[in-house]
Parts: C-alpha cells; sequence; structure tokens
C-alpha cells in the first residue's frame, strides 16, 4: 500500500477543521520543484553579484548600443565628464545652420553603419594609414578626450544645432575636454588603440539621439565606399 501523509488544519475559535491527504509521489514533486526553485533563484542571485567573465564582456557590448545622450549621461555620470561643460556651450544654438560635413581623414570606408545580434555598428570605419592628422568634422566643444571601453583613444564634440561627432581608435588626442575646436581643426592621429584591427578612424555623427550615416553628409566617403552592403 502506498504510504500517504494526512495534513490537518483545526481553528479552535471556530472549530473549523479540514483534512488533506497527500500521497508520497506528489510529495516528493512539490519537494522536488522546491528545491529547483530555490537553487535557481540562489544561482542568479549569485551571478548577478558574481557576473561570469563572459557575461561582463556581453555586458561591456550591449554598454556600447547607445545613443549620444545615453552615452554622454552615462560619462556624466561616472564623472568622467564634468556636468558643468553643458553650462559653458548651449547644445542648442544655432549659427547659420552649419552641419558636420568635413571629411575628417583621407581613407577608404571599409565598414559602414550595420545592426546585428551581437553588436551594433553606429558609424563607419575609415582605413587610414597610421598617424594620419584627424580633423574636427565642424566646429564645437570638446566633451570628451580620453580612453572609452573597446573605443580606445576617442574624442566626442558637441557642434551647434544638436549634432556631435566621435572619433575613435587614434593613437594620440591633440585636444582636451572643453577646448572648442575650428572646422577642419586638427584633433588627433590616427591610431589602433582599443578593439581594432589595425589602423582606422571609426566616425560617427549624431543629432541628438538620431545616427546620421556620415556618407551622407561628406560626398567623399560615398564616392571612396568598399563596405560590405
Amino acid at each position: 500500500m502506498e504510504n500517504k501523509t494526512r495534513l490537518i488544519i483545526l481553528n479552535e475559535r471556530t472549530n473549523f477543521h479540514k483534512s488533506f491527504i497527500i500521497h508520497n509521489t506528489a510529495k516528493i514533486l512539490l519537494l522536488s520543484i522546491f528545491v529547483i526553485l530555490l537553487f535557481l533563484s540562489s544561482w542568479g542571485l549569485y551571478r548577478i553579484i558574481v557576473p561570469h567573465k563572459k557575461q561582463i564582456e556581453i555586458n561591456d557590448n550591449i554598454s556600447l548600443k547607445y545613443n549620444t545622450l545615453n552615452l554622454l549621461n552615462h560619462l556624466m555620470s561616472s564623472e568622467i565628464i564634468d556636468s558643468t561643460i553643458f553650462k559653458e556651450f548651449k547644445l542648442n544654438n544655432n549659427h547659420n545652420k552649419i552641419i558636420p560635413n568635413i571629411m575628417p581623414v583621407k581613407g577608404i570606408v571599409t565598414k559602414g553603419i550595420s545592426h546585428s545580434n551581437e553588436i551594433d555598428h553606429f558609424g563607419i570605419d575609415i582605413a587610414a594609414t597610421l598617424n594620419s592628422k584627424i580633423k574636427a568634422t565642424q566646429e564645437g566643444m570638446v566633451i570628451f578626450s580620453g580612453d572609452y571601453n573597446n573605443y580606445g583613444k576617442t574624442i566626442i564634440i558637441s557642434h551647434p544645432n544638436n549634432y556631435f561627432s566621435l572619433y575613435s581608435h587614434l593613437n594620440k588626442a591633440r585636444v582636451n575636454q572643453r577646448d572648442y575646436v575650428k572646422s577642419g581643426q586638427i584633433i588627433g592621429t590616427v591610431g589602433e588603440s582599443g578593439k581594432s584591427d589595425g589602423p582606422h578612424l571609426h566616425f560617427e555623427i549624431w543629432k541628438n539621439n538620431v545616427i546620421i550615416d556620415p556618407r551622407e553628409l561628406i560626398q567623399e566617403y560615398k564616392i571612396k565606399d568598399v563596405s560590405i552592403k
């Protein structure tokens, strides 16, 4: 005969009583479910506190999927960018509706903007000779100049009319945060810092949080484009 367990619930105040019969098979099943849920929740909590190395890499890649405003907020919250810098340079100014359309470096576009399940690519890669001079695509204020994640040595410039430009994998940066640069001014040199397969410039243009393809603003890059469509 199968063993059974009787569970009795009593309420002395109301004289209510109820009994349940639980078979051993059901007890084992419920206990197994409880143990599995306890293990999964404990393991999940552990991985939140101590992430796996692979998860850290995934998180780093996800962190690169940003729009400019989120990136700036991250840099400011990390005190990498001084938040008072925006009081000195208004992002809503308008100087004859100028746009970032100066070619920062001579070269060939080898990779364009792409979206994939692994890593989004929000700019273009321009193959160029090591230490080639990089120019500001338009006048503006340097709001970041330094090492940033897999991007290596990076410069971010805030331009009039809510445009931003980003230059990464530099060998050297010749400007500092808060510097006001002129259109076409040399700001650094081409390198392969960060996660890079060779000397090139990773170049991005944003308008607020909207991706702008540099090839649409700079005709030379549309002509010298050998990236895979």
